[in-house]
């Protein structure tokens, strides 16, 4: 017998495998009802919290200067949730790549995730039976650790997708990310449907509570794939990864401590400014330095603390990380011939494309600054739109027999059966097509059977949609603009031999966004000048496809260039940079949000204004922009 081995296969001879892994199915499922759970209680987040910051009683009960300054409040308090949200994914990520690893990291948050919720329907409870000293703490506690879950969750997910994978499937991958970018957007339209719904016939304590009730579902449905998983084990894990993550977030405390002052901050600041007193300002900074100094000292000190154990994880043992490179140059600056750059030492000891990674960070982070505002005017969607969708007319006149025999089943059947399809498709297995077929064509007979009803008896119903369901417009038109720019625009331009280029996307995206922000300020001076309720809601369309077109512009190129344009040892960095752009961005109208009290008109264009000068001085940066693509090898 021969004792040479056989031969290895080559990855081009590997047997193409056209079958999802195991546990692909609880990673979608454990997907769906996640998102689900986030947008359902984030649909209903601003109504509740200006309820509940005039005590929840009726809003025609209190004078139009304390609802005001109650919608500034929530419109503050929502907005620096979402900051947190999109703070906390660095900290998970280097808490699951470093440490604990992507299903130990998953697992965990899911229930801090849970408990979350479960605070936020006690909380609302509390405020239901007129305790609103308790009601307040479980609320704001419920947030906090609903950010933590969800922050912690999101930089996970995606990976461990990947992880999933192997080079005999991996052309399955795009095929696996479509569907989730599908199912999120599938939770989240349902969600903004159901849950003000909820909020309105069962009170909040219910419409909070069942998003809790869905990441307990989730949590479970992850929980059962755990023999299923591939894990890939943390590096370096062990006294180093408690190291790294100990490090970054202390690193990461500034951030964090303007997250949770920054309310109370820009509130006393943006007051003093629209004050007519002289002087005002400077009273306002004056008392700000005076009483908030302590908290400026420990994020001054959670930064030195977490700079200091950082450089002492990188005696012990180098990474080729952002951090650690930039400090080897600086640590290492003398040993510079002349001629040579900063990243010389970096570039001898770590390699030509870890020496670059810095600077190609540096410039996708200068460049990418000014989305930052982007990201400021789309998630206003949450609060200050649904501010205005509440003056506006809300009743919609609908055929009755054709809505209530068709389009309202129909959409929940064929939803059903869509999930039930897809959930079989990622397990390998697949309905019927005679029975597909058959479901086709019922739905067809169904609609057609519906309209003879309608033509024949008439009659038409009115239908009061709730102000926090129009937000459902943006997950609907994603999943219709997505193809539309592929087949109108992307294709045909790609056939002439003019490409739109990813900056140039996103450009044409930044300007969008002010444009659709100009429209909510003329609608908004149209609902000013006719009146409460004399402005029929539908005219929010107009604003809604301008602003989604803009996201799928800057959200789906911005993440594929800045993937794309980071070396590979820095594209973890760069997606968690490009996630903190959310957090300056929402950081950005809790500062400014009390403008609405000089009128939400006058909000509207500030943002559409500071929109059009991003967006010039992004098309600026772009133009001196000159990087280079890295890509996985």
């Amino acid at each position: 017998m021969s004792s040479s081995k056989a031969p290895q296969p080559t990855p081009a001879s590997t047997p193409r495998d056209d079958r999802f892994p195991s546990g692909i199915p609880f990673i979608v499922g454990n997907e769906g009802a996640e998102r689900f759970s986030f947008y359902g209680m984030r649909q209903i987040l601003f109504i509740y919290l200006t309820s509940l910051f005039i005590g929840l009683v009726s809003e025609s009960s209190v004078s139009a200067e304390v609802l005001s300054s109650a919608e500034v409040r929530a419109t503050q308090v929502t907005h620096l949730f979402m900051a947190g949200v999109y703070l906390f994914p660095m900290i998970g990520a280097i808490l699951a790549d470093r440490l604990l690893g992507k299903y130990n990291v998953i697992l965990w948050v899911s229930l801090v995730y849970c408990i979350g919720q479960g605070l936020m329907s006690v909380g609302s409870h509390f405020g239901m039976v007129g305790d609103l000293a308790a009601a307040m703490p479980a609320i704001f506690a419920g947030l906090t650790f609903i950010a933590l879950g969800s922050g912690g969750i999101k930089p996970c997910v995606s990976a461990n997708v990947g992880d999933q994978f192997t080079s005999a499937n991996a052309h399955l991958i795009p095929k696996i990310f479509q569907i989730f970018y599908f199912i999120i957007n599938f939770g989240s339209f349902f969600a903004s449907l159901l849950t003000p719904v909820l909020y309105k016939k069962f009170g909040p304590a219910v419409a909070f509570g069942v998003p809790g009730v869905l990441m307990a579902v989730a949590t479970v449905i992850f929980w059962m794939g755990r023999k299923r998983f591939v894990r890939v084990p943390p590096k370096p894990g062990g006294k180093l990864g408690a190291l790294d993550f100990l490090a970054s977030t202390l690193m990461a405390a500034p951030l964090l401590i303007l997250v949770w002052k920054g309310a109370e901050m820009a509130e006393e600041i943006v007051h003093a400014f629209m004050s007519k007193e002289t002087g005002a300002v400077s009273t306002a900074v004056a008392h700000l330095a005076a009483t908030h100094w302590i908290y400026a000292v420990a994020a001054l000190i959670g930064l030195g603390i977490g700079v200091a154990l950082f450089a002492w994880r990188q005696t012990i043992e180098h990474d080729s990380g952002f951090f650690a490179i930039l400090l080897y140059s600086w640590r290492n600056r003398h040993q510079r011939k002349e001629g040579e750059d900063f990243w010389a030492p970096a570039r001898a000891r770590f390699g030509e494309e870890n020496a670059e990674g810095p600077m190609a960070v540096f410039r996708i982070i200068i460049v990418f600054s000014m989305i930052s505002v982007f990201w400021a005017l789309f998630d206003q969607h949450s609060s200050t739109w649904v501010k205005q969708a509440k003056a506006m007319d809300l009743a919609l006149i609908v055929p009755t027999h054709f809505w209530y025999w068709f389009l309202v089943p129909a959409t929940i059947t064929a939803s059903l059966y869509g999930a039930t399809w897809l959930f079989m498709w990622v397990s390998n297995r697949s309905l019927p097509r005679k029975l597909n077929i058959g479901f086709l064509s019922a739905l067809g007979l169904w609609a057609v059977a519906a309209s003879i009803l309608q033509a024949s008896q008439g009659g038409s119903t009115t239908i009061n949609l709730l102000p926090a369901q129009i937000s459902a417009l943006n997950p609907l038109m994603v999943m219709i603009i997505i193809p539309l720019l592929n087949v109108l625009v992307y294709k045909p331009l790609e056939r002439m031999g003019k490409p739109l280029k990813p900056l140039a996307r996103i450009a044409i995206g930044l300007f969008l966004s002010a444009f659709a922000f100009a429209a909510v300020a003329m609608l908004q001076a149209r609902i000013e000048v006719a009146g409460h309720g004399q402005v029929h809601v539908l005219w929010q369309i107009i604003p809604y496809f301008i602003m989604t077109t803009s996201e799928v512009l800057v959200s789906v190129t911005g993440l594929e260039f800045a993937y794309t344009q980071a070396p590979r040892a820095m594209k973890s960095t760069i997606m968690g940079f490009w996630l903190l752009c959310v957090t300056f961005g929402n950081i950005l109208v809790a500062f400014l949000a009390p403008l609405q009290m000089l009128s939400l008109a006058t909000f509207f264009w500030t943002f559409a204004g500071l929109m059009v000068v991003a967006a010039l001085l992004f098309v600026a940066l772009a133009a001196t922009y000159k990087g280079k693509s890295y890509l996985q090898a």
